[in-house]
């Protein structure tokens, strides 16, 4: 069937605005192209059941991630907005710092309250020290601490002397030195001494050693007794005058039991500190208040109005779960509580975390952390050297968050397949799919939501508005993207860029304050031409015959197929020359060069069987050993994949075999089944654009077309210029659903049918298949058995 331009021109429904400053809705939201996606979305969202986390699934550039986080938005600011998160010195535990959480907003006002709770507190108990009644105290204690030891130097003293020594101080200590005679002797006097005298002498030395040792051992024990005392009465002292300034703090956090208790520590800790805290050593001083008595400020929500609402582009390990950074200090790496760094768990805790699945995929790490964050519902700082065992730095161990969140993961459907096959733990982690839709249904509903979305993108990103017509104009290059000429595209990404580049070009032109028809169609080639380089050059080379296509006259095995290609960013047709040649051989043999060289993909090699079946089935009464033929795609180097040009390659083989020429001014791309029934490809629109290209850049007609499968008419989304040319009946479009239509309108032969016997009418294309295949076969027979 030849069709006219209105059999695959795309009806937009009538359009109730002159321009979009017109559209008058309240929340894009409401009017979403994804509504059954978004109401899945929403469902997990609101459900009280943490484990609700969601994967989005969906096409890139898709408006996925927009829309998703605009509806996590719109929910988490009817929630409470989560507790401030801060970590503090823990004065058991040194290496285990605390968690602390504050109400919302009062981290700052905490850390703020207590640094200056703490600079007063220094000089009070400066002040305190220095005090009349506490020197008096602490002079009471010492006086008496004197007296005691006074009391036990002179009870020894005279025990001393009772065994003939006196007692002397020297660097050596105390010295015991002999009385003989009521005078002190040397040690030269002491050896003339009698042996019995002397013999006295040691006795009483023996024993006097053990008074004085006995004596050291009270005296320093009262020395401990002392100090302890001295320390207690300073601690008093200190804990009396502190409890003043801690009062207030302590009743504003009564009823925070965490904070409480932190907060008696903290007292109990800087009253044993004392002498360091009233010491003149300043640097120890700002020592103990940065590293000691700090505050480090987790998590800060005093800006968040609901709950938070966390985007994380870069899903490292150190990026979820935070980190513990390192000082030099001498030569060697240190760390305390300050250096400890929130993670994308930790600022979206009591809230939402959205993150890019591929990317989270493609980071060492990230997903098996993200699985046990879940699984445990808590969040630990720990670098991941450490967490692998692969560094020896002594490291902390935070006290973990235990952790509120609803994680959303946003990916394209080979990505959560991907994860789905491959880890146990997905679907019980992520229970929840909502998939966005590549496309809608060109119907006046979704028009008018896509009349928000576009009043949408004007106000988000100050664009002038746009006519009726450039409206329209937009909705047909949504439809040619999709390739669908009755549904139109939902990559809402790439349409925004469109609409962004329309307005460059419009306000450039200045020639309207509304964004015209002329202006998307300005922009429309403004992007096929930054990315058509290898398109160019390919027709330049067909132009220069350097790639050998014939778009005039008849061809006996020989064919226009056609072919795209995809350069990543854009993709083009154009025609690919395939011949067939047909042979006497000894042996039936049907050669397909790229497959038999592994210059093809599976699904090609599949479409080859499917030739070879069909071709045998429909010839089965003619074929016997003694022919050959060959198909090859002329001047391709690289391998085929796909089974788009199945019609193409069985048209030019019984071509080759009937010897009957095929029309060169028609291309022909399809599918086909084992029955001869046409099947749809893809890139029908590239396809029939690249061998109209062709056309024009060579010897343009009138007579040239393009044979297409009529399942694919709903594909066929075309240029302006070749819709003009079929309307005008200088392009042609045939639509089949047999390779018998085929046959008709590339030869003009009737296909022909077969009798009971197998015989087909003569004069046909089928029939002078089946002869000459008769012939060919019958000759190689004669050929081998001359051989033999």
């Amino acid at each position: 069937m030849k069709l006219s331009l209105d059999d695959f021109s795309i009806k937009i429904p009538e359009i109730s605005v002159e321009n979009t400053s017109e559209v008058n809705i309240a929340s894009y939201e409401d009017y979403t192209l994804q509504k059954e996606a978004c109401e899945i979305l929403q469902f997990a969202l609101e459900s009280i059941v943490d484990s609700n986390n969601v994967f989005i699934v969906g096409p890139s550039r898709s408006g996925r991630r927009s829309m998703t986080k605009k509806i996590v938005e719109r929910i988490a600011l009817n929630q409470k907005v989560p507790q401030d998160l801060i970590y503090v010195f823990n004065f058991k535990e040194e290496k285990k710092p605390k968690l602390l959480e504050l109400p919302a907003g009062e981290a700052k006002n905490f850390k703020t309250e207590l640094l200056s709770i703490i600079n007063s507190s220094i000089q009070v108990l400066n002040k305190t020290m220095s005090t009349e009644e506490f020197q008096q105290r602490l002079s009471s204690l010492e006086k008496e601490y004197n007296e005691q030891r006074e009391k036990i130097w002179s009870d020894l003293r005279k025990q001393a002397q009772s065994l003939g020594f006196v007692l002397e101080a020297s660097e050596k200590g105390i010295v015991s030195v002999p009385i003989y005679n009521g005078k002190k002797i040397s040690t030269k006097e002491f050896e003339e001494l009698q042996e019995e005298i002397k013999e006295h002498f040691k006795k009483n030395s023996e024993k006097l050693r053990e008074l004085i040792e006995k004596a050291m051992a009270k005296i320093t024990e009262m020395d401990k007794e002392y100090w302890e005392e001295v320390k207690n009465l300073r601690r008093y002292w200190a804990s009396f005058s502190l409890a003043k300034l801690f009062e207030p703090i302590e009743k504003k956090y009564l009823k925070y039991s965490d904070v409480f208790e932190y907060l008696q520590a903290l007292k109990e800790d800087m009253a044993s500190h004392l002498s360091q805290l009233t010491s003149d050593n300043q640097n120890l001083i700002t020592f103990l208040k940065e590293k000691r008595y700090n505050v480090n400020i987790l998590v800060d929500n005093s800006y968040l109005q609901g709950a938070p609402v966390i985007e994380e582009d870069n899903p490292t390990y150190s990026n979820l779960v935070g980190r513990i950074e390192y000082y030099s200090q001498m030569g060697f790496l240190q760390t305390d509580f300050t250096m400890i760094k929130s993670g994308s768990f930790h600022k979206a805790n009591g809230g939402y975390l959205i993150m890019d699945a591929e990317k989270v995929l493609r980071k060492p790490y990230a997903w098996e952390v993200i699985k046990r964050i879940l699984s445990e519902k808590e969040v630990k700082i720990e670098n991941v050297q450490t967490a692998e065992g692969l560094s020896s730095v002594e490291s902390l161990e935070p006290e973990p968050l235990t952790l509120k969140v609803k994680v959303i993961l946003i990916g394209e459907e080979w990505v959560y397949d991907i994860i789905r096959a491959y880890d146990s733990e997905f679907e019980k982690l992520f229970p929840i799919k909502s998939q966005f839709d590549y496309e809608a249904e060109l119907n006046e509903e979704n028009i008018n939501k896509f009349l928000a979305f576009l009043n949408n993108t004007v106000n988000e990103n100050d664009l002038s508005h746009f006519t009726k017509d450039a409206i329209e104009e937009v909705i047909r290059y949504s439809c040619r993207i999709n390739g669908n000429n009755k549904r139109f595209s939902l990559k809402l990404g790439e349409l925004k860029n469109l609409l962004i580049d329309s307005n460059n070009i419009s306000r450039k032109n200045g020639n309207s304050p509304y964004i015209t028809s002329n202006d998307i169609k300005e922009a429309i080639k403004f992007k096929e031409k930054m990315y058509s380089f290898h398109m160019k050059k390919i027709f330049n080379a067909i132009k220069e015959k350097k790639i050998d296509i014939r778009t005039e006259g008849y061809e006996v095995g020989q064919i226009n197929g056609l072919t795209v290609l995809d350069t990543g960013d854009f993709s083009f047709g154009h025609p690919v020359k395939i011949t067939a040649k047909s042979y006497r051989s000894s042996s039936e043999k049907i050669i397909n060069i790229h497959r038999d060289i592994d210059l093809s993909g599976k699904i090609y090699k599949k479409s080859s069987l499917i030739i070879e079946n069909y071709f045998k089935h429909k010839f089965s009464n003619y074929i016997q050993s003694g022919f050959g033929v060959s198909l090859n795609f002329e001047q391709v180097y690289s391998i085929i994949e796909g089974d788009s040009a199945t019609l193409a390659e069985t048209l030019t083989l019984m071509s080759s075999i009937a010897n009957i020429p095929l029309k060169q001014n028609i291309a022909i791309t399809g599918s086909m089944n084992q029955n001869g029934e046409v099947l749809p490809v893809g890139g029908v629109i590239e396809k029939i654009e690249g061998f109209y290209k062709t056309c024009k850049d060579s010897n343009f007609t009138g007579e040239q077309g393009v044979i297409i499968p009529s399942k694919n008419i709903d594909n066929l989304v075309l240029k302006e210029e070749i819709n003009k040319d079929i309307s005008n009946g200088e392009f042609h479009i045939w639509a089949i659903n047999h390779i018998d239509e085929a046959i008709e309108i590339m030869t003009d032969y009737k296909a022909g049918t077969s009798d009971k016997n197998g015989e087909f009418e003569k004069d046909t294309f089928y029939y002078y298949v089946s002869d000459n295949l008769k012939k060919l076969s019958k000759e190689g027979k004669k050929d081998q058995e001359d051989k033999d």
